[in-house]
């Protein structure tokens, strides 16, 4: 008697082939991207903190806004990532006023107000952050609060780490 193979295993033998639809993959993978993009939420400005920097723990909870960055480490006086002058001097030099940071301020705040002339969604607002490490002296971080006042920027903010 001739034995018939049972029914799972004709259909293990048969050879099945699927396709993916690219059209539908897409979708799901562009319904993710926009799900990821829209709940990353990046509050106030990422900012970078120099690794010579430890900065003051504070309890504040307020949100810093977009502004021009000033750092001051334990050596230098960093506006935008490039060294103006060097803590000796500038805790060396008579007065409040910081002359070599304030004509880099003032550049800065010609430029930006120059080309807000061309572009309207640029404007000059006076912002300014400050990265003060947290080893500087008191009267240093009064001559660069002092300063950056005297060359426009008013609306002064200081980055801090937040504290439990």
């Amino acid at each position: 008697m001739a034995r018939h193979p049972s029914r799972k295993r004709r259909r293990r033998n048969r050879l099945v082939v699927a396709t993916l639809s690219l059209t539908a993959l897409m979708d799901v993978f562009t319904i993710i991207l926009l799900f990821l993009l829209k709940s990353y939420s990046a509050e106030g400005d990422i900012m970078s903190i120099d690794s010579k920097l430890i900065l003051p723990v504070s309890t504040s909870t307020e949100i810093t806004r977009s502004s021009l960055l000033l750092q001051v480490t334990p050596e230098d006086i960093i506006v935008e990532g490039e060294k103006v002058i060097s803590v000796k001097d500038a805790v060396a030099s008579k007065g409040m006023l910081v002359e070599p940071l304030y004509e880099k301020l003032n550049e800065i705040a010609k430029r930006t107000e120059f080309i807000a002339k061309s572009n309207k969604a640029l404007n000059f607002t006076g912002l300014i952050v400050i990265q003060g490490d947290k080893r500087i002296s008191f009267r240093l971080l009064e001559k660069v609060m002092y300063t950056s006042g005297q060359a426009g920027y008013n609306g002064i903010s200081l980055a801090v780490t937040k504290g439990e």
